[in-house]
Order: C-alpha cells, then structure tokens, then sequence
C-alpha cells in the first residue's frame, strides 16, 4: 500500500495571494483558517474538520489532567495495598490513555487530503501541505522548490504533556497523602516486633530515653487496622486504630507508664503569649496527632530575650517522660 504523502516548500508568506480554492479539496472556499501569517482557505466541510483538530487536543490534554488527578487521589482508596511504584505507574499510564487516543492516526474522508488540517508548519519552518496542487499554486508563485515528504499530520503538541506532567507530580503526593506516617516507639524493655493486620513491618529495639532518633517511622494506607506487639517470648497485645490521611500519628505500644505531650514554645513578638502544653491520653497508646510535629522527643530552643522587631512564630515538640517525671499538665 502507497504511504500517504505531502508537499513541504519554503516561502514567505507576506508575498503571496492566497489560492482561490480550499486548501484540503480543492472546492470552492468558504471561510479560511490563520497559520502564521498565511491565509489559508477552505469549504465549509473541512474548515469544520481542521478546526476540530484544537478542540481534540484540548479534549485530550484536559481528559489527561483529570484522569491523572483523580487515580492519583482516588487510587490508593480502591487499591490500598499498592505500593509506591505500582501506583505511580497506574496513574502515569492512565494519563497517556487520552494522549494515545488522540495519538490514533485517522483516515481522511474520500475527496479529502486531510484528516485534520491541510496546512501546517514543520519544525523548520517549512510549510507542509497535504494537498498537492494547494502546494504547487503556493510554489508557483513564490518560485519555490516542493518536496515530497511522508505525510505526518500534527496531532501532538508538546504542551500536551501537561497531563503525565500532573501525574508525576500528583501521584506520589496522593499516595503519601493517603498513606500518612506513623511513629513507633519501643518504651518497653525488650524488642518488639510490630505487625500491621497480622502482616509484620519492623522489628524495634528499647528506646527508653528521650532522643529525636528514638523509634521508626512507617507508613500505611489511611483507615482502620490492627496494630500489634509481640515480645521475644510471645505476647501479644493489639489495638485497632484509625488512620487519617495526611495526618502524623503515635504508637508506643507497651508504654501504660510513660506521659506523652506536645510542648508549644513561641518566639519573637509572640513570645510573651506563654508555652502551651497539650497532653495526649488514652490507654490504646495510639494517637492522631493534632498538629505537625517540629521536634521529636526532645525540647524546642530556648527562646531568645524577646524582639519585637521579629515576627518570630511557634515550634511545636512532642515530648515523652516517665508519668512521675512529666510535668503535672501532662499526668492523667
């Protein structure tokens, strides 16, 4: 089967009259369409046809944006168990799938040198044409030279990588989101395995002490689960407890006799408002954790003498002490 071709010519546009007859069959023209600074013109019927080559793109880069945003946010809720890569992928390539649609070479109706539009600019500047004797009337008058290329009609526009550019971005900050983090304290001990719906996920030695680098952190799909410990000689003890997206949480399993709390110190102009201490109880020894957390499981800075010059702004730590030594706002 002969492959589709099409004429490619340079010339200045400035300088022509435009051909009286459409550009794709060669009818009578009855609008025109701009490329550049060429006029170019067509019948009723194709002029339909190559301005609908914009509005398919347009489709196809607003139907990748959306089905990129919404599996990068919906995704992880019907399929929690995915992990990152796996994720990413799915979302990457849902966004493809309107591009590879509008990527589908399509067949120009019979009579018709275009599929699309009959005109168009290469990326050398040249014009291409799909229709030959369009090109040998515009050759013809610019005393040209018209080159027989394989046709490639343009439906691809670079700005239409903005829907996989949306899925780079968007995926791993909705798997994140929904997969919120989880900081495990060991204030038993012994070591003690961690197991998320009787799957397990670490192993964590003693932590006693107050240190930023106590524990470990994990990350898991936002919902209900079943958290447990098991010591080295076989107990077991679980909580259930629910995770939110895009929330900070705390587990410390093993810990009925250790206080926990979130320290507010304030700085600059706002520090005469005072430190606010904010205690954490429950006996499940699992918490959602009201605020972002700055430092863990040690003291912010010492404020400075105070600035009024300073917007200054707040830091927040979360704090851990035996219940004997925590501070009296902090006991149960």
């Amino acid at each position: 089967m002969t492959q589709p071709s099409m004429r490619a010519l340079r010339l200045d546009p400035a300088s022509l009259v435009t051909p009286d007859f459409c550009a794709c069959c060669g009818a009578p023209p009855a609008s025109s369409e701009r490329v550049g600074e060429l006029i170019v013109p067509y019948c009723v019927r194709c002029l339909r046809h190559a301005s609908a080559a914009t509005t398919r793109s347009l489709a196809a880069g607003l139907s990748s944006c959306l089905v990129a945003f919404c599996l990068a946010l919906a995704l992880p809720l019907a399929w929690p168990s995915a992990s990152l890569g796996a994720h990413c992928a799915v979302v990457l390539a849902g966004s493809l799938l309107p591009l590879s649609l509008r990527a589908w070479p399509r067949r120009p109706e019979p009579g018709h040198a275009a599929a699309e539009r009959a005109v168009w600019r290469l990326a050398d500047g040249r014009l291409a044409c799909a229709e030959p004797r369009f090109a040998t009337a515009l050759a013809t008058q610019a005393v040209a030279e018209v080159e027989s290329l394989p046709r490639a009609e343009p439906r691809f526009p670079s700005w239409l990588l903005v829907g996989p550019l949306v899925a780079a971005i968007g995926a791993p900050a909705g798997w994140l989101f929904h997969h919120p983090l989880v900081r495990v304290l060991n204030l038993t001990e012994e070591r003690l395995n961690i197991d998320v719906d009787g799957r397990p996920v670490l192993s964590l030695e003693p932590s006693s002490a107050e240190s930023p680098t106590a524990g470990a952190e994990i990350r898991m799909p936002s919902g209900s689960h079943e958290l447990g410990s098991t010591t080295a000689d076989g107990r077991r003890v679980t909580t259930r407890a629910a995770l939110q997206s895009g929330a900070i949480h705390l587990f410390a399993p093993g810990s009925p006799k250790h206080c926990f709390w979130l320290e507010e110190t304030r700085y600059g102009r706002e520090q005469g408002e005072g430190e606010g201490l904010v205690p954490l109880t429950g006996e499940a020894r699992f918490w959602v954790l009201p605020r972002q957390v700055d430092t863990w499981f040690a003291p912010n800075p010492r404020p400075a003498t105070p600035d009024a010059r300073s917007s200054g702004g707040l830091l927040v730590a979360l704090r851990q002490a035996p219940c004997a030594l925590a501070p009296p706002e902090a006991r149960p």
